[in-house]
């Protein structure tokens, strides 16, 4: 479903821009460690990672799956699901994220926009608080990269803002939209640091999430 033109669509990342993935990440081990031990969970891990590489993005229902296949034996799932879904995921926002959308309210209509599997990312998504601050707005695909056109699509506007962790995810909308979008980079998170040197740059960087509440609509809006 395509949206009435807005002025202005804020396209905000959920993975280590609102929630803190490395923390999700240590609580899903501890999880994963009390219930089915250190060699399973080293395992889950080992094929987690196997999926990012086989499927080029992070799908972790499909690693829980292929953990469950490859030991034949459909009873490791349940712990796998309870540690992954059981997390407080309220707890791991960083300082400041659903005041952020706050004020993105404010300036436009945001909407939050992330890779990975579906179900989890909304779930994710849903258990901290952030679908309701964006009134449901939550699009996950396996590259949002390649969907650009997609987005733009069902939220059309005049102007858009991306906010993110990931440097290269700024430079292809850039690439793609040209005047009509403004990169704001977070720098938080593990891939904040990652290609320094990529072009086009962000048009702003804030050292967290919470510093996006004092940027003015102006300040988001081209030159010129």
């Amino acid at each position: 479903m395509t949206t009435p033109e807005a002025s202005t669509v804020l396209l905000v990342d959920l993975d280590n821009t609102l929630i803190d993935a490395s923390g999700a990440s240590a609580a899903i081990n501890a999880a994963l460690h009390a219930s089915l031990g250190e060699a399973t969970a080293a395992r889950f891990w080992a094929c987690y990672e196997e999926v990012r590489a086989d499927l080029g993005y992070v799908d972790i229902r499909e690693a829980m799956l292929r953990l469950g296949r490859e030991r034949g034996d459909a009873s490791v799932l349940a712990p796998l699901v309870d540690a992954v879904y059981g997390v407080d995921y309220r707890s791991l926002l960083y300082p400041g994220a659903l005041d952020a959308l706050t004020h993105a309210r404010g300036i436009g209509l945001p909407v939050v926009v992330t890779d990975g599997h579906p179900g989890y990312q909304r779930h994710k998504a849903l258990a901290a608080g952030v679908s309701a601050a964006v009134e449901g707005r939550v699009l996950v695909y396996d590259d949002k990269t390649r969907e650009i056109e997609e987005i733009t699509t069902r939220f059309p506007a005049g102007h858009y803002v991306v906010i993110d962790d990931k440097p290269s995810v700024h430079a292809a909308f850039k690439v793609a939209l040209g005047p009509r979008v403004t990169t704001v980079l977070v720098e938080q998170g593990r891939y904040a640091r990652e290609g320094e040197a990529v072009t086009p740059p962000p048009d702003l960087r804030l050292p967290s999430i919470a510093a996006f509440a004092g940027l003015s609509a102006g300040a988001l809006r081209p030159a010129g």
